[in-house]
């Protein structure tokens, strides 16, 4: 137990969520990983959150699980948000819906879950996605889901230029992947006038 609790505190910050799945690698059985946690949870020594994921020091957020769950985790990014989600990181206001996250790591194709009270819906993506191509993604997947959203076409724009400029997005990036978007991604990105905003 004091070994897994001190790789534990090697290796989070308080307050991190700790995944079951990413202690695996340590040298010892699942059944005797799966004790040890249990003794440190009845100790108070981590925090059990949710099926799979414990927590050190003090409990995390529903948020921060998700996020190190689904999207980023040891600075590695695999996932990101979409929809309505997105539309209200970039400033919109829109209707509260179910957030949807396009992720590597899950294995069905698109499944509505439920973690710690909070539903989310979850899509595997197609495309692996990494450092270098999430943001690319996210606003090719944006520019395909447009016709769902109620926004001004000229704040739109201008967010969309915001985003392209904070993620140094170029035409080269976007040439990459989006052949692999339906037509209505190419529609959308002559409409806002994409390739004007790219480097």
């Amino acid at each position: 137990m004091e070994q897994l609790l001190k790789y534990i505190k090697a290796n989070y910050k308080e307050g991190d969520p700790i995944l079951l799945k990413d202690l695996k690698k340590l040298n010892m059985s699942y059944d005797n990983l799966r004790q040890k946690l249990k003794k440190l949870t009845d100790s108070e020594y981590i925090y059990r959150m949710t099926d799979g994921v414990y927590s050190y020091g003090n409990k995390s957020s529903v948020e921060k699980i998700i996020e190190n769950r689904f999207i980023e985790r040891n600075n590695k990014i695999f996932g990101y948000y979409t929809k309505n989600k997105l539309l209200s990181n970039l400033g919109f206001e829109v209707e509260k819906e179910i957030d949807e996250i396009i992720t590597n790591d899950f294995s069905a194709i698109v499944r509505e879950i439920e973690i710690m009270g909070v539903k989310i819906k979850v899509r595997h993506s197609k495309i692996k996605i990494n450092n270098n191509n999430c943001y690319v993604l996210q606003l090719l997947d944006l520019l395909k889901d447009l016709k769902n959203f109620k926004v001004s076409d000229k704040a739109l724009e201008r967010k969309l230029k915001e985003y392209i400029i904070e993620h140094k997005i170029t035409k080269n990036a976007i040439d990459k992947y989006i052949n692999l978007y339906p037509s209505i991604t190419f529609k959308n990105y002559y409409k806002y006038n994409i390739s004007n905003m790219l480097n």
